[in-house]
């Protein structure tokens, strides 16, 4: 396993181009994997999930590699249409052993879901009989300017059909939200195979039409911005055998940032540059010869991992 891209034109290519730090190009790897969640199943085992593929990967506690699941290959194939780098954001494993992953976002599915889709989709995953279903878990529409700006954070089974589940992104005031909702998938229809207007249902956008899916229902938990969460992404969610209480980590992204110095050009991000094949720098289409640096990221909320432990008044059931 290594954390480059997968080679464009495969399945899981995100198109992005891995450079290292003096901006050569390290090429590709088709065992490249981006994990975004882990959980540990009874027997040992641990499984991860990716945001390239996505796919879904099983460890033996050794680190072996036992089974890699991917789109079309023993997951389901409308998958492939993730967003770039928004495929799978977490995975969980139920008490009674299926594995349930949840797609950071919204589907794009030809390029035109992401703006009208009403929900994102969680995968059961039966490691036994290898059977899959999906259910669509309703985003909370109203609050985005976009489908596509709602992101999943993490999932976490209390029982068989029972998540917790951390909702977040930016919303229309271009605030963050970070929301853990308790999820129930009982009763939720499984949106495999089904089509309306012989579409899937990501393209429709008439709440009456989309009445035929039965979503599986949400109960607000905690709004952690109300209560004092100042990180911008929570991405791991827990919680302790008490049944009570729910750990919520940050993602610090390695705490650390890049510091671009450019006499020509003031108050410049590293994207604001293009690379070109010959390896010269252009801002605004003009030659450029910034100064990248890896530094410390100084906002000390960011860089440090936030470690939160929430003790609710009863037991979740």
């Amino acid at each position: 396993m290594t954390g480059l891209p997968i080679t464009p034109g495969l399945i899981g290519a995100t198109n992005e181009i891995a450079l290292t730090e003096n901006l050569q190009i390290i090429g590709y790897s088709n065992d490249g994997l981006d994990p975004e969640g882990i959980a540990l199943d009874h027997e040992g085992n641990f499984w991860i999930c990716d945001e390239y593929g996505p796919f879904v990967a099983k460890f033996d506690k050794k680190g072996k590699l036992l089974k890699e699941y991917a789109t079309g290959n023993g997951l389901p194939e409308v998958l492939k249409y993730r967003i770039p780098n928004r495929g799978f954001e977490g995975i969980t494993v139920a008490p009674n052993g299926k594995i349930y992953i949840a797609v950071q976002s919204v589907l794009n599915i030809e390029e035109k879901t992401a703006v009208t889709a009403q929900f994102t989709r969680i995968v059961e995953l039966d490691p036994l009989t290898g059977k899959t279903r999906m259910y669509a878990y309703p985003i909370d529409r109203e609050n985005y300017n976009s489908p596509k700006d709602a992101k999943i954070g993490d999932i976490f089974a209390i029982s068989n059909d029972k998540l917790l589940l951390i909702e977040q992104g930016k919303d229309k005031e271009k605030k963050m939200r970070n929301i853990i909702y308790l999820v129930e998938l009982q009763g939720a229809t499984d949106i495999s195979n089904l089509k309306i207007d012989g579409k899937e249902p990501e393209f429709i956008t008439d709440k009456n039409k989309l009445s035929t899916i039965k979503f599986a229902s949400k109960t607000m938990i905690i709004d952690l911005r109300t209560n004092g969460w100042k990180a911008e992404k929570a991405e791991g969610i827990a919680m302790l055998p008490d049944g009570k209480t729910i750990v919520v980590a940050s993602d610090n992204d390695f705490g650390i940032t890049i510091d671009v110095q450019d006499s020509e050009n003031q108050d410049t991000e590293i994207l604001d540059y293009t690379l070109y094949p010959d390896g010269s720098l252009k801002h605004n289409n003009k030659v450029a010869k910034p100064v990248f640096r890896i530094v410390p990221n100084p906002d000390a909320v960011e860089s440090n991992t936030q470690l939160w432990l929430i003790k609710l008044p009863e037991t979740l059931k």
